[in-house]
């Protein structure tokens, strides 16, 4: 599914991939990734010279909760994404490149680490339900877009007192 063939791409110099990688597919396995969605893969595979360009967009959608709410959140990713793959590379070297190597006398090139590497990348690390989402008051619990509360802010640290009346000018 997320292969291309060498002899293929090598007779037809272009090969296009267009398929929807399923939420529960093996590639996602130990990413702590909740997809909502298949991901939607479309590249387009090209070869210049012994080397391999693969071009296209993902996209998809992941769910969570707001890191300041709670709220259950549903969050569209929609990236174009270039992957190079390189022949004759120890993995060391093509770290150093951005490139994927291809191992010798290999038969097909196995895009999974590199779709699985940019959708780990496309996703945010954090999820917010808005921008400007106030969060939940750390006193009574209330959620601050839906309601006020009558809670005091913190005063503050005592123990970090001292460094308050410190001038740096």
């Amino acid at each position: 599914m997320l292969k291309v063939d060498l002899a293929r791409l090598a007779a037809n110099r272009r090969v296009s991939i267009d398929v929807a990688v399923p939420a529960d597919d093996p590639a996602w396995t130990g990413t702590e990734l909740a997809l909502a969605a298949p991901v939607e893969v479309r590249l387009v595979a090209e070869r210049t010279g012994s080397d391999a360009v693969v071009r296209g967009s993902i996209a998809g959608a992941v769910k969570g909760a707001c890191r300041r709410c709670l709220k259950p959140v549903r969050l569209r990713f929609d990236e174009p994404v270039t992957f190079l793959y390189r022949s004759g590379m120890d993995p060391a070297e093509a770290v150093v490149q951005e490139a994927y190597p291809v191992p010798a006398r290999a038969r097909e090139i196995d895009l999974a680490e590199a779709l699985r590497e940019h959708v780990l990348l496309a996703v945010p690390a954090y999820v917010l339900c808005t921008p400007d989402c106030r969060g939940l008051c750390p006193i009574c619990g209330v959620d601050r877009n839906a309601a006020e509360c009558a809670c005091e802010a913190p005063k503050g640290d005592d123990r970090w007192a001292a460094l308050r009346g410190i001038r740096l000018e």
